[in-house]
């Protein structure tokens, strides 16, 4: 990546970032295949999230990577001690998601 894109990316503010990166992610959730928090269920949607991370730009593929790791820390830190059972399922789908995309993201294949 151009060290200028990196340089200009420093400007953006964290919250700047962050939304950048929901932003990237609402649009390309839109496009993909359902999500199910299943690695074997979500592999066509993990290739189409590969394709679709082709037509990104750096500044877009970092914000994103960022919020995708801002989501992961939120469910693995920020939970209530007093949560049922389905939201700890719904919580343990959503991490193995963002977790299998940004996985994905770092990746030169899938």
């Amino acid at each position: 990546m151009p060290m200028i894109k990196l340089y200009f990316l420093s400007f953006f503010s964290p919250k700047a970032r962050l939304k950048l990166g929901e932003q990237v992610w609402n649009k390309l959730d839109a496009q993909l295949p359902k999500a199910y928090g299943i690695i074997e269920d979500d592999r066509p949607r993990m290739q189409a999230f590969f394709k679709a991370l082709k037509s990104l730009g750096s500044l877009k593929k970092l914000a994103l990577q960022e919020w995708l790791k801002d989501q992961i820390y939120d469910l693995t830190h920020n939970f209530s001690e007093l949560s049922s059972s389905s939201e700890e399922e719904f919580e343990r789908k959503w991490l193995q998601i963002y977790n299998e995309h940004l996985r994905v993201l770092n990746l030169k294949t899938p």
